[in-house]
């Protein structure tokens, strides 16, 4: 069977699946970006804290996938939303910087959360009947 039927409950049909596994991965390898800082790579400021929280949505939203969870990549989306907002926040504060993030750090989670609750938000669709 290639996607889940609409009273399969929360499920997600193939392409959603893809999307979701692709943003988790994207996600992963964005870590990447916030290798040290003398490196000519490094695009974005992460702590060892902000490394784990990335590193654990990512997953998430893999496991999401993987597991045909919607509720699970709703929390993953919601998580890189709630992550950029404390690094914002925590920015705009100038105290602590619990996630060791910048402003660049802030645009990469949001873009990440806007995804991944755009993907948690289409609607299942059975895919074995024709579109009429």
């Amino acid at each position: 069977m290639t996607g889940v039927a609409p009273e399969d409950g929360g499920g997600m049909d193939d392409r959603t699946r893809r999307a979701a596994a692709g943003l988790g991965v994207g996600a992963a390898a964005s870590t990447l970006l916030a290798v040290p800082r003398r490196l000519p790579w490094h695009m974005v400021g992460l702590g060892g804290t902000g490394y784990l929280v990335a590193l654990l949505l990512a997953a998430a939203a893999v496991a999401a996938a993987v597991l045909r969870l919607r509720l699970l990549l709703w929390l993953a989306g919601a998580g890189f939303a709630g992550a950029a907002v404390l690094v914002l926040v925590q920015i705009a504060a100038g105290g602590a910087n619990t996630l060791g993030g910048e402003t660049s750090t802030v645009a990469l989670f949001l873009g990440f959360a806007v995804g991944l609750l755009a993907v948690a938000a289409v609607p299942a669709t059975d895919v074995r009947q024709p579109p009429s």
